[in-house]
Parts: C-alpha cells; sequence; structure tokens
C-alpha cells in the first residue's frame, strides 16, 4: 500500500542520538515529539493557524508500523484532514523515513484554543477556507 498523500510542505525532521532507547531503536516517545513538531508544522503552514501554539490534543491513537534507528536519518508526517468540526480537526498522520516505508499510523484530534481565555475557539473564515483547499489539494493527487 503506498502512503497517502501528504497535504501542505514537506519538512524531513532528523533523528538525534538522544532519539534512541538501549536497543538503538527510536523509543517509542519520541515518535509523539517527531509528531508534535510535524502536527505544529503543518498547521503554522499549510491551514495558517496565525498562532501554532494555539491549539491542543485532545485524542491521539497511534499504531507503530516499524522501528526507527539513527540509520534512518530523518522522517517525514504526511497528514490528512478527515474531519473539520467547529473548534476542532481529525487528522490522520503517517509518518515515514526516507526509504518510504511506513513506521506510525496514528489519528489525532486537535482543538483550536483561545490563549487569552484558555477555552476552545472555532475556525475562522480564512483557516476553514485553508483545511477545505488542503483537502480539495488531497483529492486531486490522489486523482
Amino acid at each position: 500500500m503506498s502512503p497517502a498523500p501528504a497535504t501542505g510542505p514537506e519538512h524531513w525532521l532528523p533523528l538525534r542520538f538522544r532519539d534512541l532507547d538501549a536497543f538503538g531503536h527510536v523509543y517509542h516517545a519520541e515518535y509523539l515529539t517527531l509528531l508534535d513538531e510535524a502536527r505544529t508544522r503543518w498547521l503554522g503552514e499549510a491551514v495558517q493557524l496565525e498562532d501554532p501554539g494555539s491549539y491542543v490534543v485532545a485524542r491521539l491513537e497511534i499504531d507503530y508500523v516499524s522501528s526507527l534507528t539513527l540509520a534512518d536519518e530523518a522522517v517525514r508526517v504526511d497528514v490528512e484532514v478527515l474531519r473539520v468540526g467547529t473548534t476542532s480537526l481529525t487528522l490522520r498522520e503517517t509518518m515515514h523515513p526516507r526509504d518510504g516505508r511506513v513506521v506510525t499510523r496514528d489519528r489525532a484530534v486537535v482543538v483550536l484554543r483561545d490563549r487569552a481565555t484558555g477555552f476552545s475557539r472555532p475556525l475562522s473564515d480564512a483557516e476553514r477556507a485553508a483545511v477545505e483547499a488542503e483537502r480539495a489539494a488531497a483529492r486531486a493527487r490522489l486523482g
């Protein structure tokens, strides 16, 4: 099965020696850090979220498919929007090293947050338009 199409800008995140466990594999918790970094970049660039730090992860389900080692050097995360809610986005995220194999698949629900009040906030018209443009681009890539 081929990877899901990437949406938004492509970023490679380097793997670091400190990411490894005693067996030389990337420690399972580091996958979450890599996913968070990729998600924050994606929200800032592809969705044009004015303050990429103004969201929280409300739910995260992850499947670890293949291990990573330092020899993999870097990973990228493909993001697909599954659902657009009033205040939330449901995302499918797939992590790949340079050889293209899938190492994780996850489903994340992110809720936009008003930093001043600490409460959830609705997507702005511009953010919603950017999300819909990303979804249309992904559909076009699928043919």
